[in-house]
């Protein structure tokens, strides 16, 4: 009698192993879903800041005018104040949102691939416009100011480096491949415009 009691106990802890070891799956399958889920919703939350009007035109004021401006001692003498006019310096709205998200990737709150192989041409390219107004602020406010976006830059450039050719699917076939080859009878049953 002993020996049946010593079995069934094997066989209920065996199969109790096993039911929680299912569970213990499926919920790390469920957490990758929602983390997925999250990380999805915050590089949307990124795009639609991206996409801001306001945001757009401190984007153009980088671009278009920021470099010229530089050259006014009275312009570069109000980023050393202790707080800066922002109307009059939209640039600083432009490296605020480069910290924002630099700061989300260091801390994988996003798909660091994801938005590096969006931007690991742009990110580096408007840190290069915006590091002389970062570097005369870093002068009384230290290396710190602005470091996520120094690391989302600096990330971007070593991305870029290791895909020198684009993130491309090297077993996906190029449109220009596709549209001069001959077309197979598969093909045939999509409808075209």
């Amino acid at each position: 009698m002993s020996l049946d009691y010593a079995f069934w106990n094997a066989l209920l802890s065996t199969a109790t192993l096993i039911v929680v070891a299912v569970a213990a799956l499926a919920a790390m399958r469920q957490l990758r879903h929602l983390r997925d889920q999250t990380g999805l919703m915050g590089q949307l939350k990124v795009l639609d800041d991206w996409r801001d009007p306001a945001f757009q035109r401190a984007l153009d004021f980088v671009r278009l005018e920021l470099s010229d401006r530089m050259k006014d001692p009275a312009f570069l003498a109000e980023l050393d104040g202790p707080k800066i006019d922002r109307a009059r310096h939209p640039e600083l709205d432009v490296c605020d949102w480069y910290e924002q998200v630099g700061s989300f990737l260091k801390y994988s709150l996003l798909n660091e691939e994801v938005v590096l192989d969006v931007s690991s041409s742009s990110a580096p390219a408007m840190w290069r416009a915006l590091e002389p107004t970062i570097a005369r602020m870093r002068v009384r406010r230290g290396d710190m100011l602005y470091e996520n976006f120094e690391y989302w830059a600096a990330k971007s450039i070593l991305f870029a480096r290791r895909h020198p050719h684009g993130c491309y699917p090297r077993n996906l076939p190029r449109m220009r491949d596709l549209e001069s080859a001959p077309t197979s009878a598969a093909e045939e049953t999509v409808p075209r415009n």
